[in-house]
């Protein structure tokens, strides 16, 4: 805008940007967040995040930004990212207010406050989990598999079939997976046994 010879105050930029946010997009996200509480599968994960300037908190406090995502369903994916300053089972209650599907999450059981819906794990935390128990080469000297490695070769074997199924339209990736992944599953319970 200088270089045209008019000049704003930041303040001034900042409130029309605050009002395009509240007049154009906060009603975009609304519908986005409406339409993504009626699909039937959803996943969802939060991060830390440092915000310097927040009233009431010091720059090194913790908040959070909490994403939600659909699955894949063959419909067009939805992402939606709410910031919020703490991370109590109380804002994915809220934000998933009227959904009524699967819940893809990690262990973290503040998800478990939000009623109604089906809770599943995710393999790659489960795999991760594997991965840090597993010891370093040279505290295994025989080369026989630790527990944790064949945790981590489990889901492997799972991940390698996923992804063989990811271009699938959904009702057949289903089917797939009942055919293809539910014996590696039973296997891996077995094995947990």
């Amino acid at each position: 805008w200088k270089q045209l010879g008019v000049t704003f105050s930041r303040t001034t930029m900042a409130r029309w940007i605050i009002r395009c946010a509240e007049d154009w997009l906060e009603p975009l996200w609304d519908a986005m967040r409406k339409e993504l509480l009626q699909r039937e599968v959803l996943h969802a994960d939060e991060t830390v995040v440092q915000v310097l300037k927040e009233n009431g908190k010091t720059a090194q406090s913790k908040s959070y930004m909490w994403v939600y995502r659909t699955g894949m369903d063959g419909l067009p994916p939805i992402v939606l990212y709410e910031y919020q300053p703490g991370r109590s089972g109380e804002y994915p209650k809220k934000f998933l207010e009227g959904f009524h599907g699967y819940l893809h999450t990690d262990g973290y059981a503040g998800y478990n406050q939000v009623p109604d819906i089906t809770r599943c794990g995710c393999w790659a935390h489960l795999r991760r989990k594997f991965v840090e128990a597993m010891p370093a080469a040279s505290s295994n000297p025989k080369g026989l598999l630790t527990p944790a490695q064949v945790g981590r070769d489990y889901c492997d074997q799972l991940f390698a079939a996923e992804k063989k199924l990811a271009e699938l339209p959904a009702e057949e990736r289903q089917k797939q997976r009942l055919a293809v992944e539910k014996p590696m599953l039973r296997a891996f319970w077995c094995w947990l046994e």
